[in-house]
This record gives C-alpha cells, sequence and structure tokens, in this order.
C-alpha cells in the first residue's frame, strides 16, 4: 500500500482539489473495507463448506460400517453355517452385532448433532407473526360467508 498524499505540503493547491482528494481517499479506504469485508465472508465460506463434507465424508464412513454390519447380520441368521450352529451361539453372534448396529447408529445420531448444531435456527430469523388488526370504521362490519348467489351477470349465448 503507498503511503497517502500529505496535501499540507502544497498550501497553493484550490480547495475543490483538496476535497477531490479527500473523496477519493475516503473511496479507496472504503474499497479497502468492502474487500477485507468480501475476503472474510469467502473464508467463511470455504470453513463451512469444509466442515460440511468433513461431516458428509463421517457420514458415508458410518453409513458403510452399518452396511457391513447389516450384511454380517444376515450371514450369521440366513447364511449356510447358521442351520449348523447351536441356537445359543447363533444368539451370541446376533446379539453382538445387534450391539455393534446400536453404537454406529448412537455415533451417526451424534454427527446427526453436530450437523443441526452447526446450522444457524431458521426459526430465529423468521419475522413475528402479525397481529390481526380491527377493520376501519368506513367498512361494514356483518356477514362473512359465501356470496356467490348474490350477484349473478347475464349470460349471452352466441
Amino acid at each position: 500500500m503507498s503511503q497517502p498524499l500529505d496535501l499540507s505540503q502544497f498550501p497553493d493547491l484550490p480547495p475543490e482539489v483538496v476535497r477531490a482528494f479527500a473523496a477519493q481517499h475516503a473511496a479507496l479506504e472504503a474499497a479497502r473495507f468492502d474487500a477485507s469485508v468480501e475476503r472474510a465472508a469467502r473464508l467463511h465460506e470455504q470453513a463451512v463448506g469444509a466442515e460440511k463434507d468433513a461431516f458428509i465424508t463421517e457420514l458415508k464412513e458410518l453409513i458403510g460400517k452399518l452396511e457391513g454390519q447389516i450384511a454380517q447380520y444376515r450371514h450369521a441368521k440366513f447364511g449356510p453355517k447358521s442351520e449348523k450352529l447351536d441356537p445359543a451361539q447363533l444368539e451370541l453372534a446376533l446379539e453382538d452385532l445387534e450391539t455393534a448396529i446400536a453404537e454406529t447408529q448412537a455415533q451417526i445420531a451424534a454427527v446427526e448433532e453436530k450437523i443441526a448444531a452447526s446450522v444457524p435456527d431458521p426459526e430465529k430469523n423468521a419475522p413475528a407473526p402479525r397481529k390481526a388488526r380491527a377493520l376501519p370504521c368506513h367498512l361494514p362490519a356483518g356477514r362473512t360467508g359465501d356470496r356467490a348467489g348474490q350477484h349473478r351477470l347475464p349470460v349471452r349465448l352466441w
């Protein structure tokens, strides 16, 4: 960045030139501020995107883990060796798999909570509902309902 020009070195400058220099300097500072705000917003969006990508990757890993556990469960219950296993051994294998599935589901719930915590609540930014107001005095108050039968237009057949 260059240093601002010191106009006190030029006492003979007309006042409109000094004002023009001051306006140009103010515009330059405003542009620098806008650029820094845009840079900060871009960095924030990149960070949010990276966080979402991390959540997606973690969820995909957990989904793969669950799919593997489901395949093991099906194999243990319906596979060819399931007929040869003692029912007690089969129950132990199925309980182990069910425990692993429950743990994975808890991990998925924890990731979902992280995602929910990172997303701003839309209800906080929602406008408050409007209050009902009374009708103006010059409007007639009274019946409401279907008035379609009261006003009929003539029908022309060509």
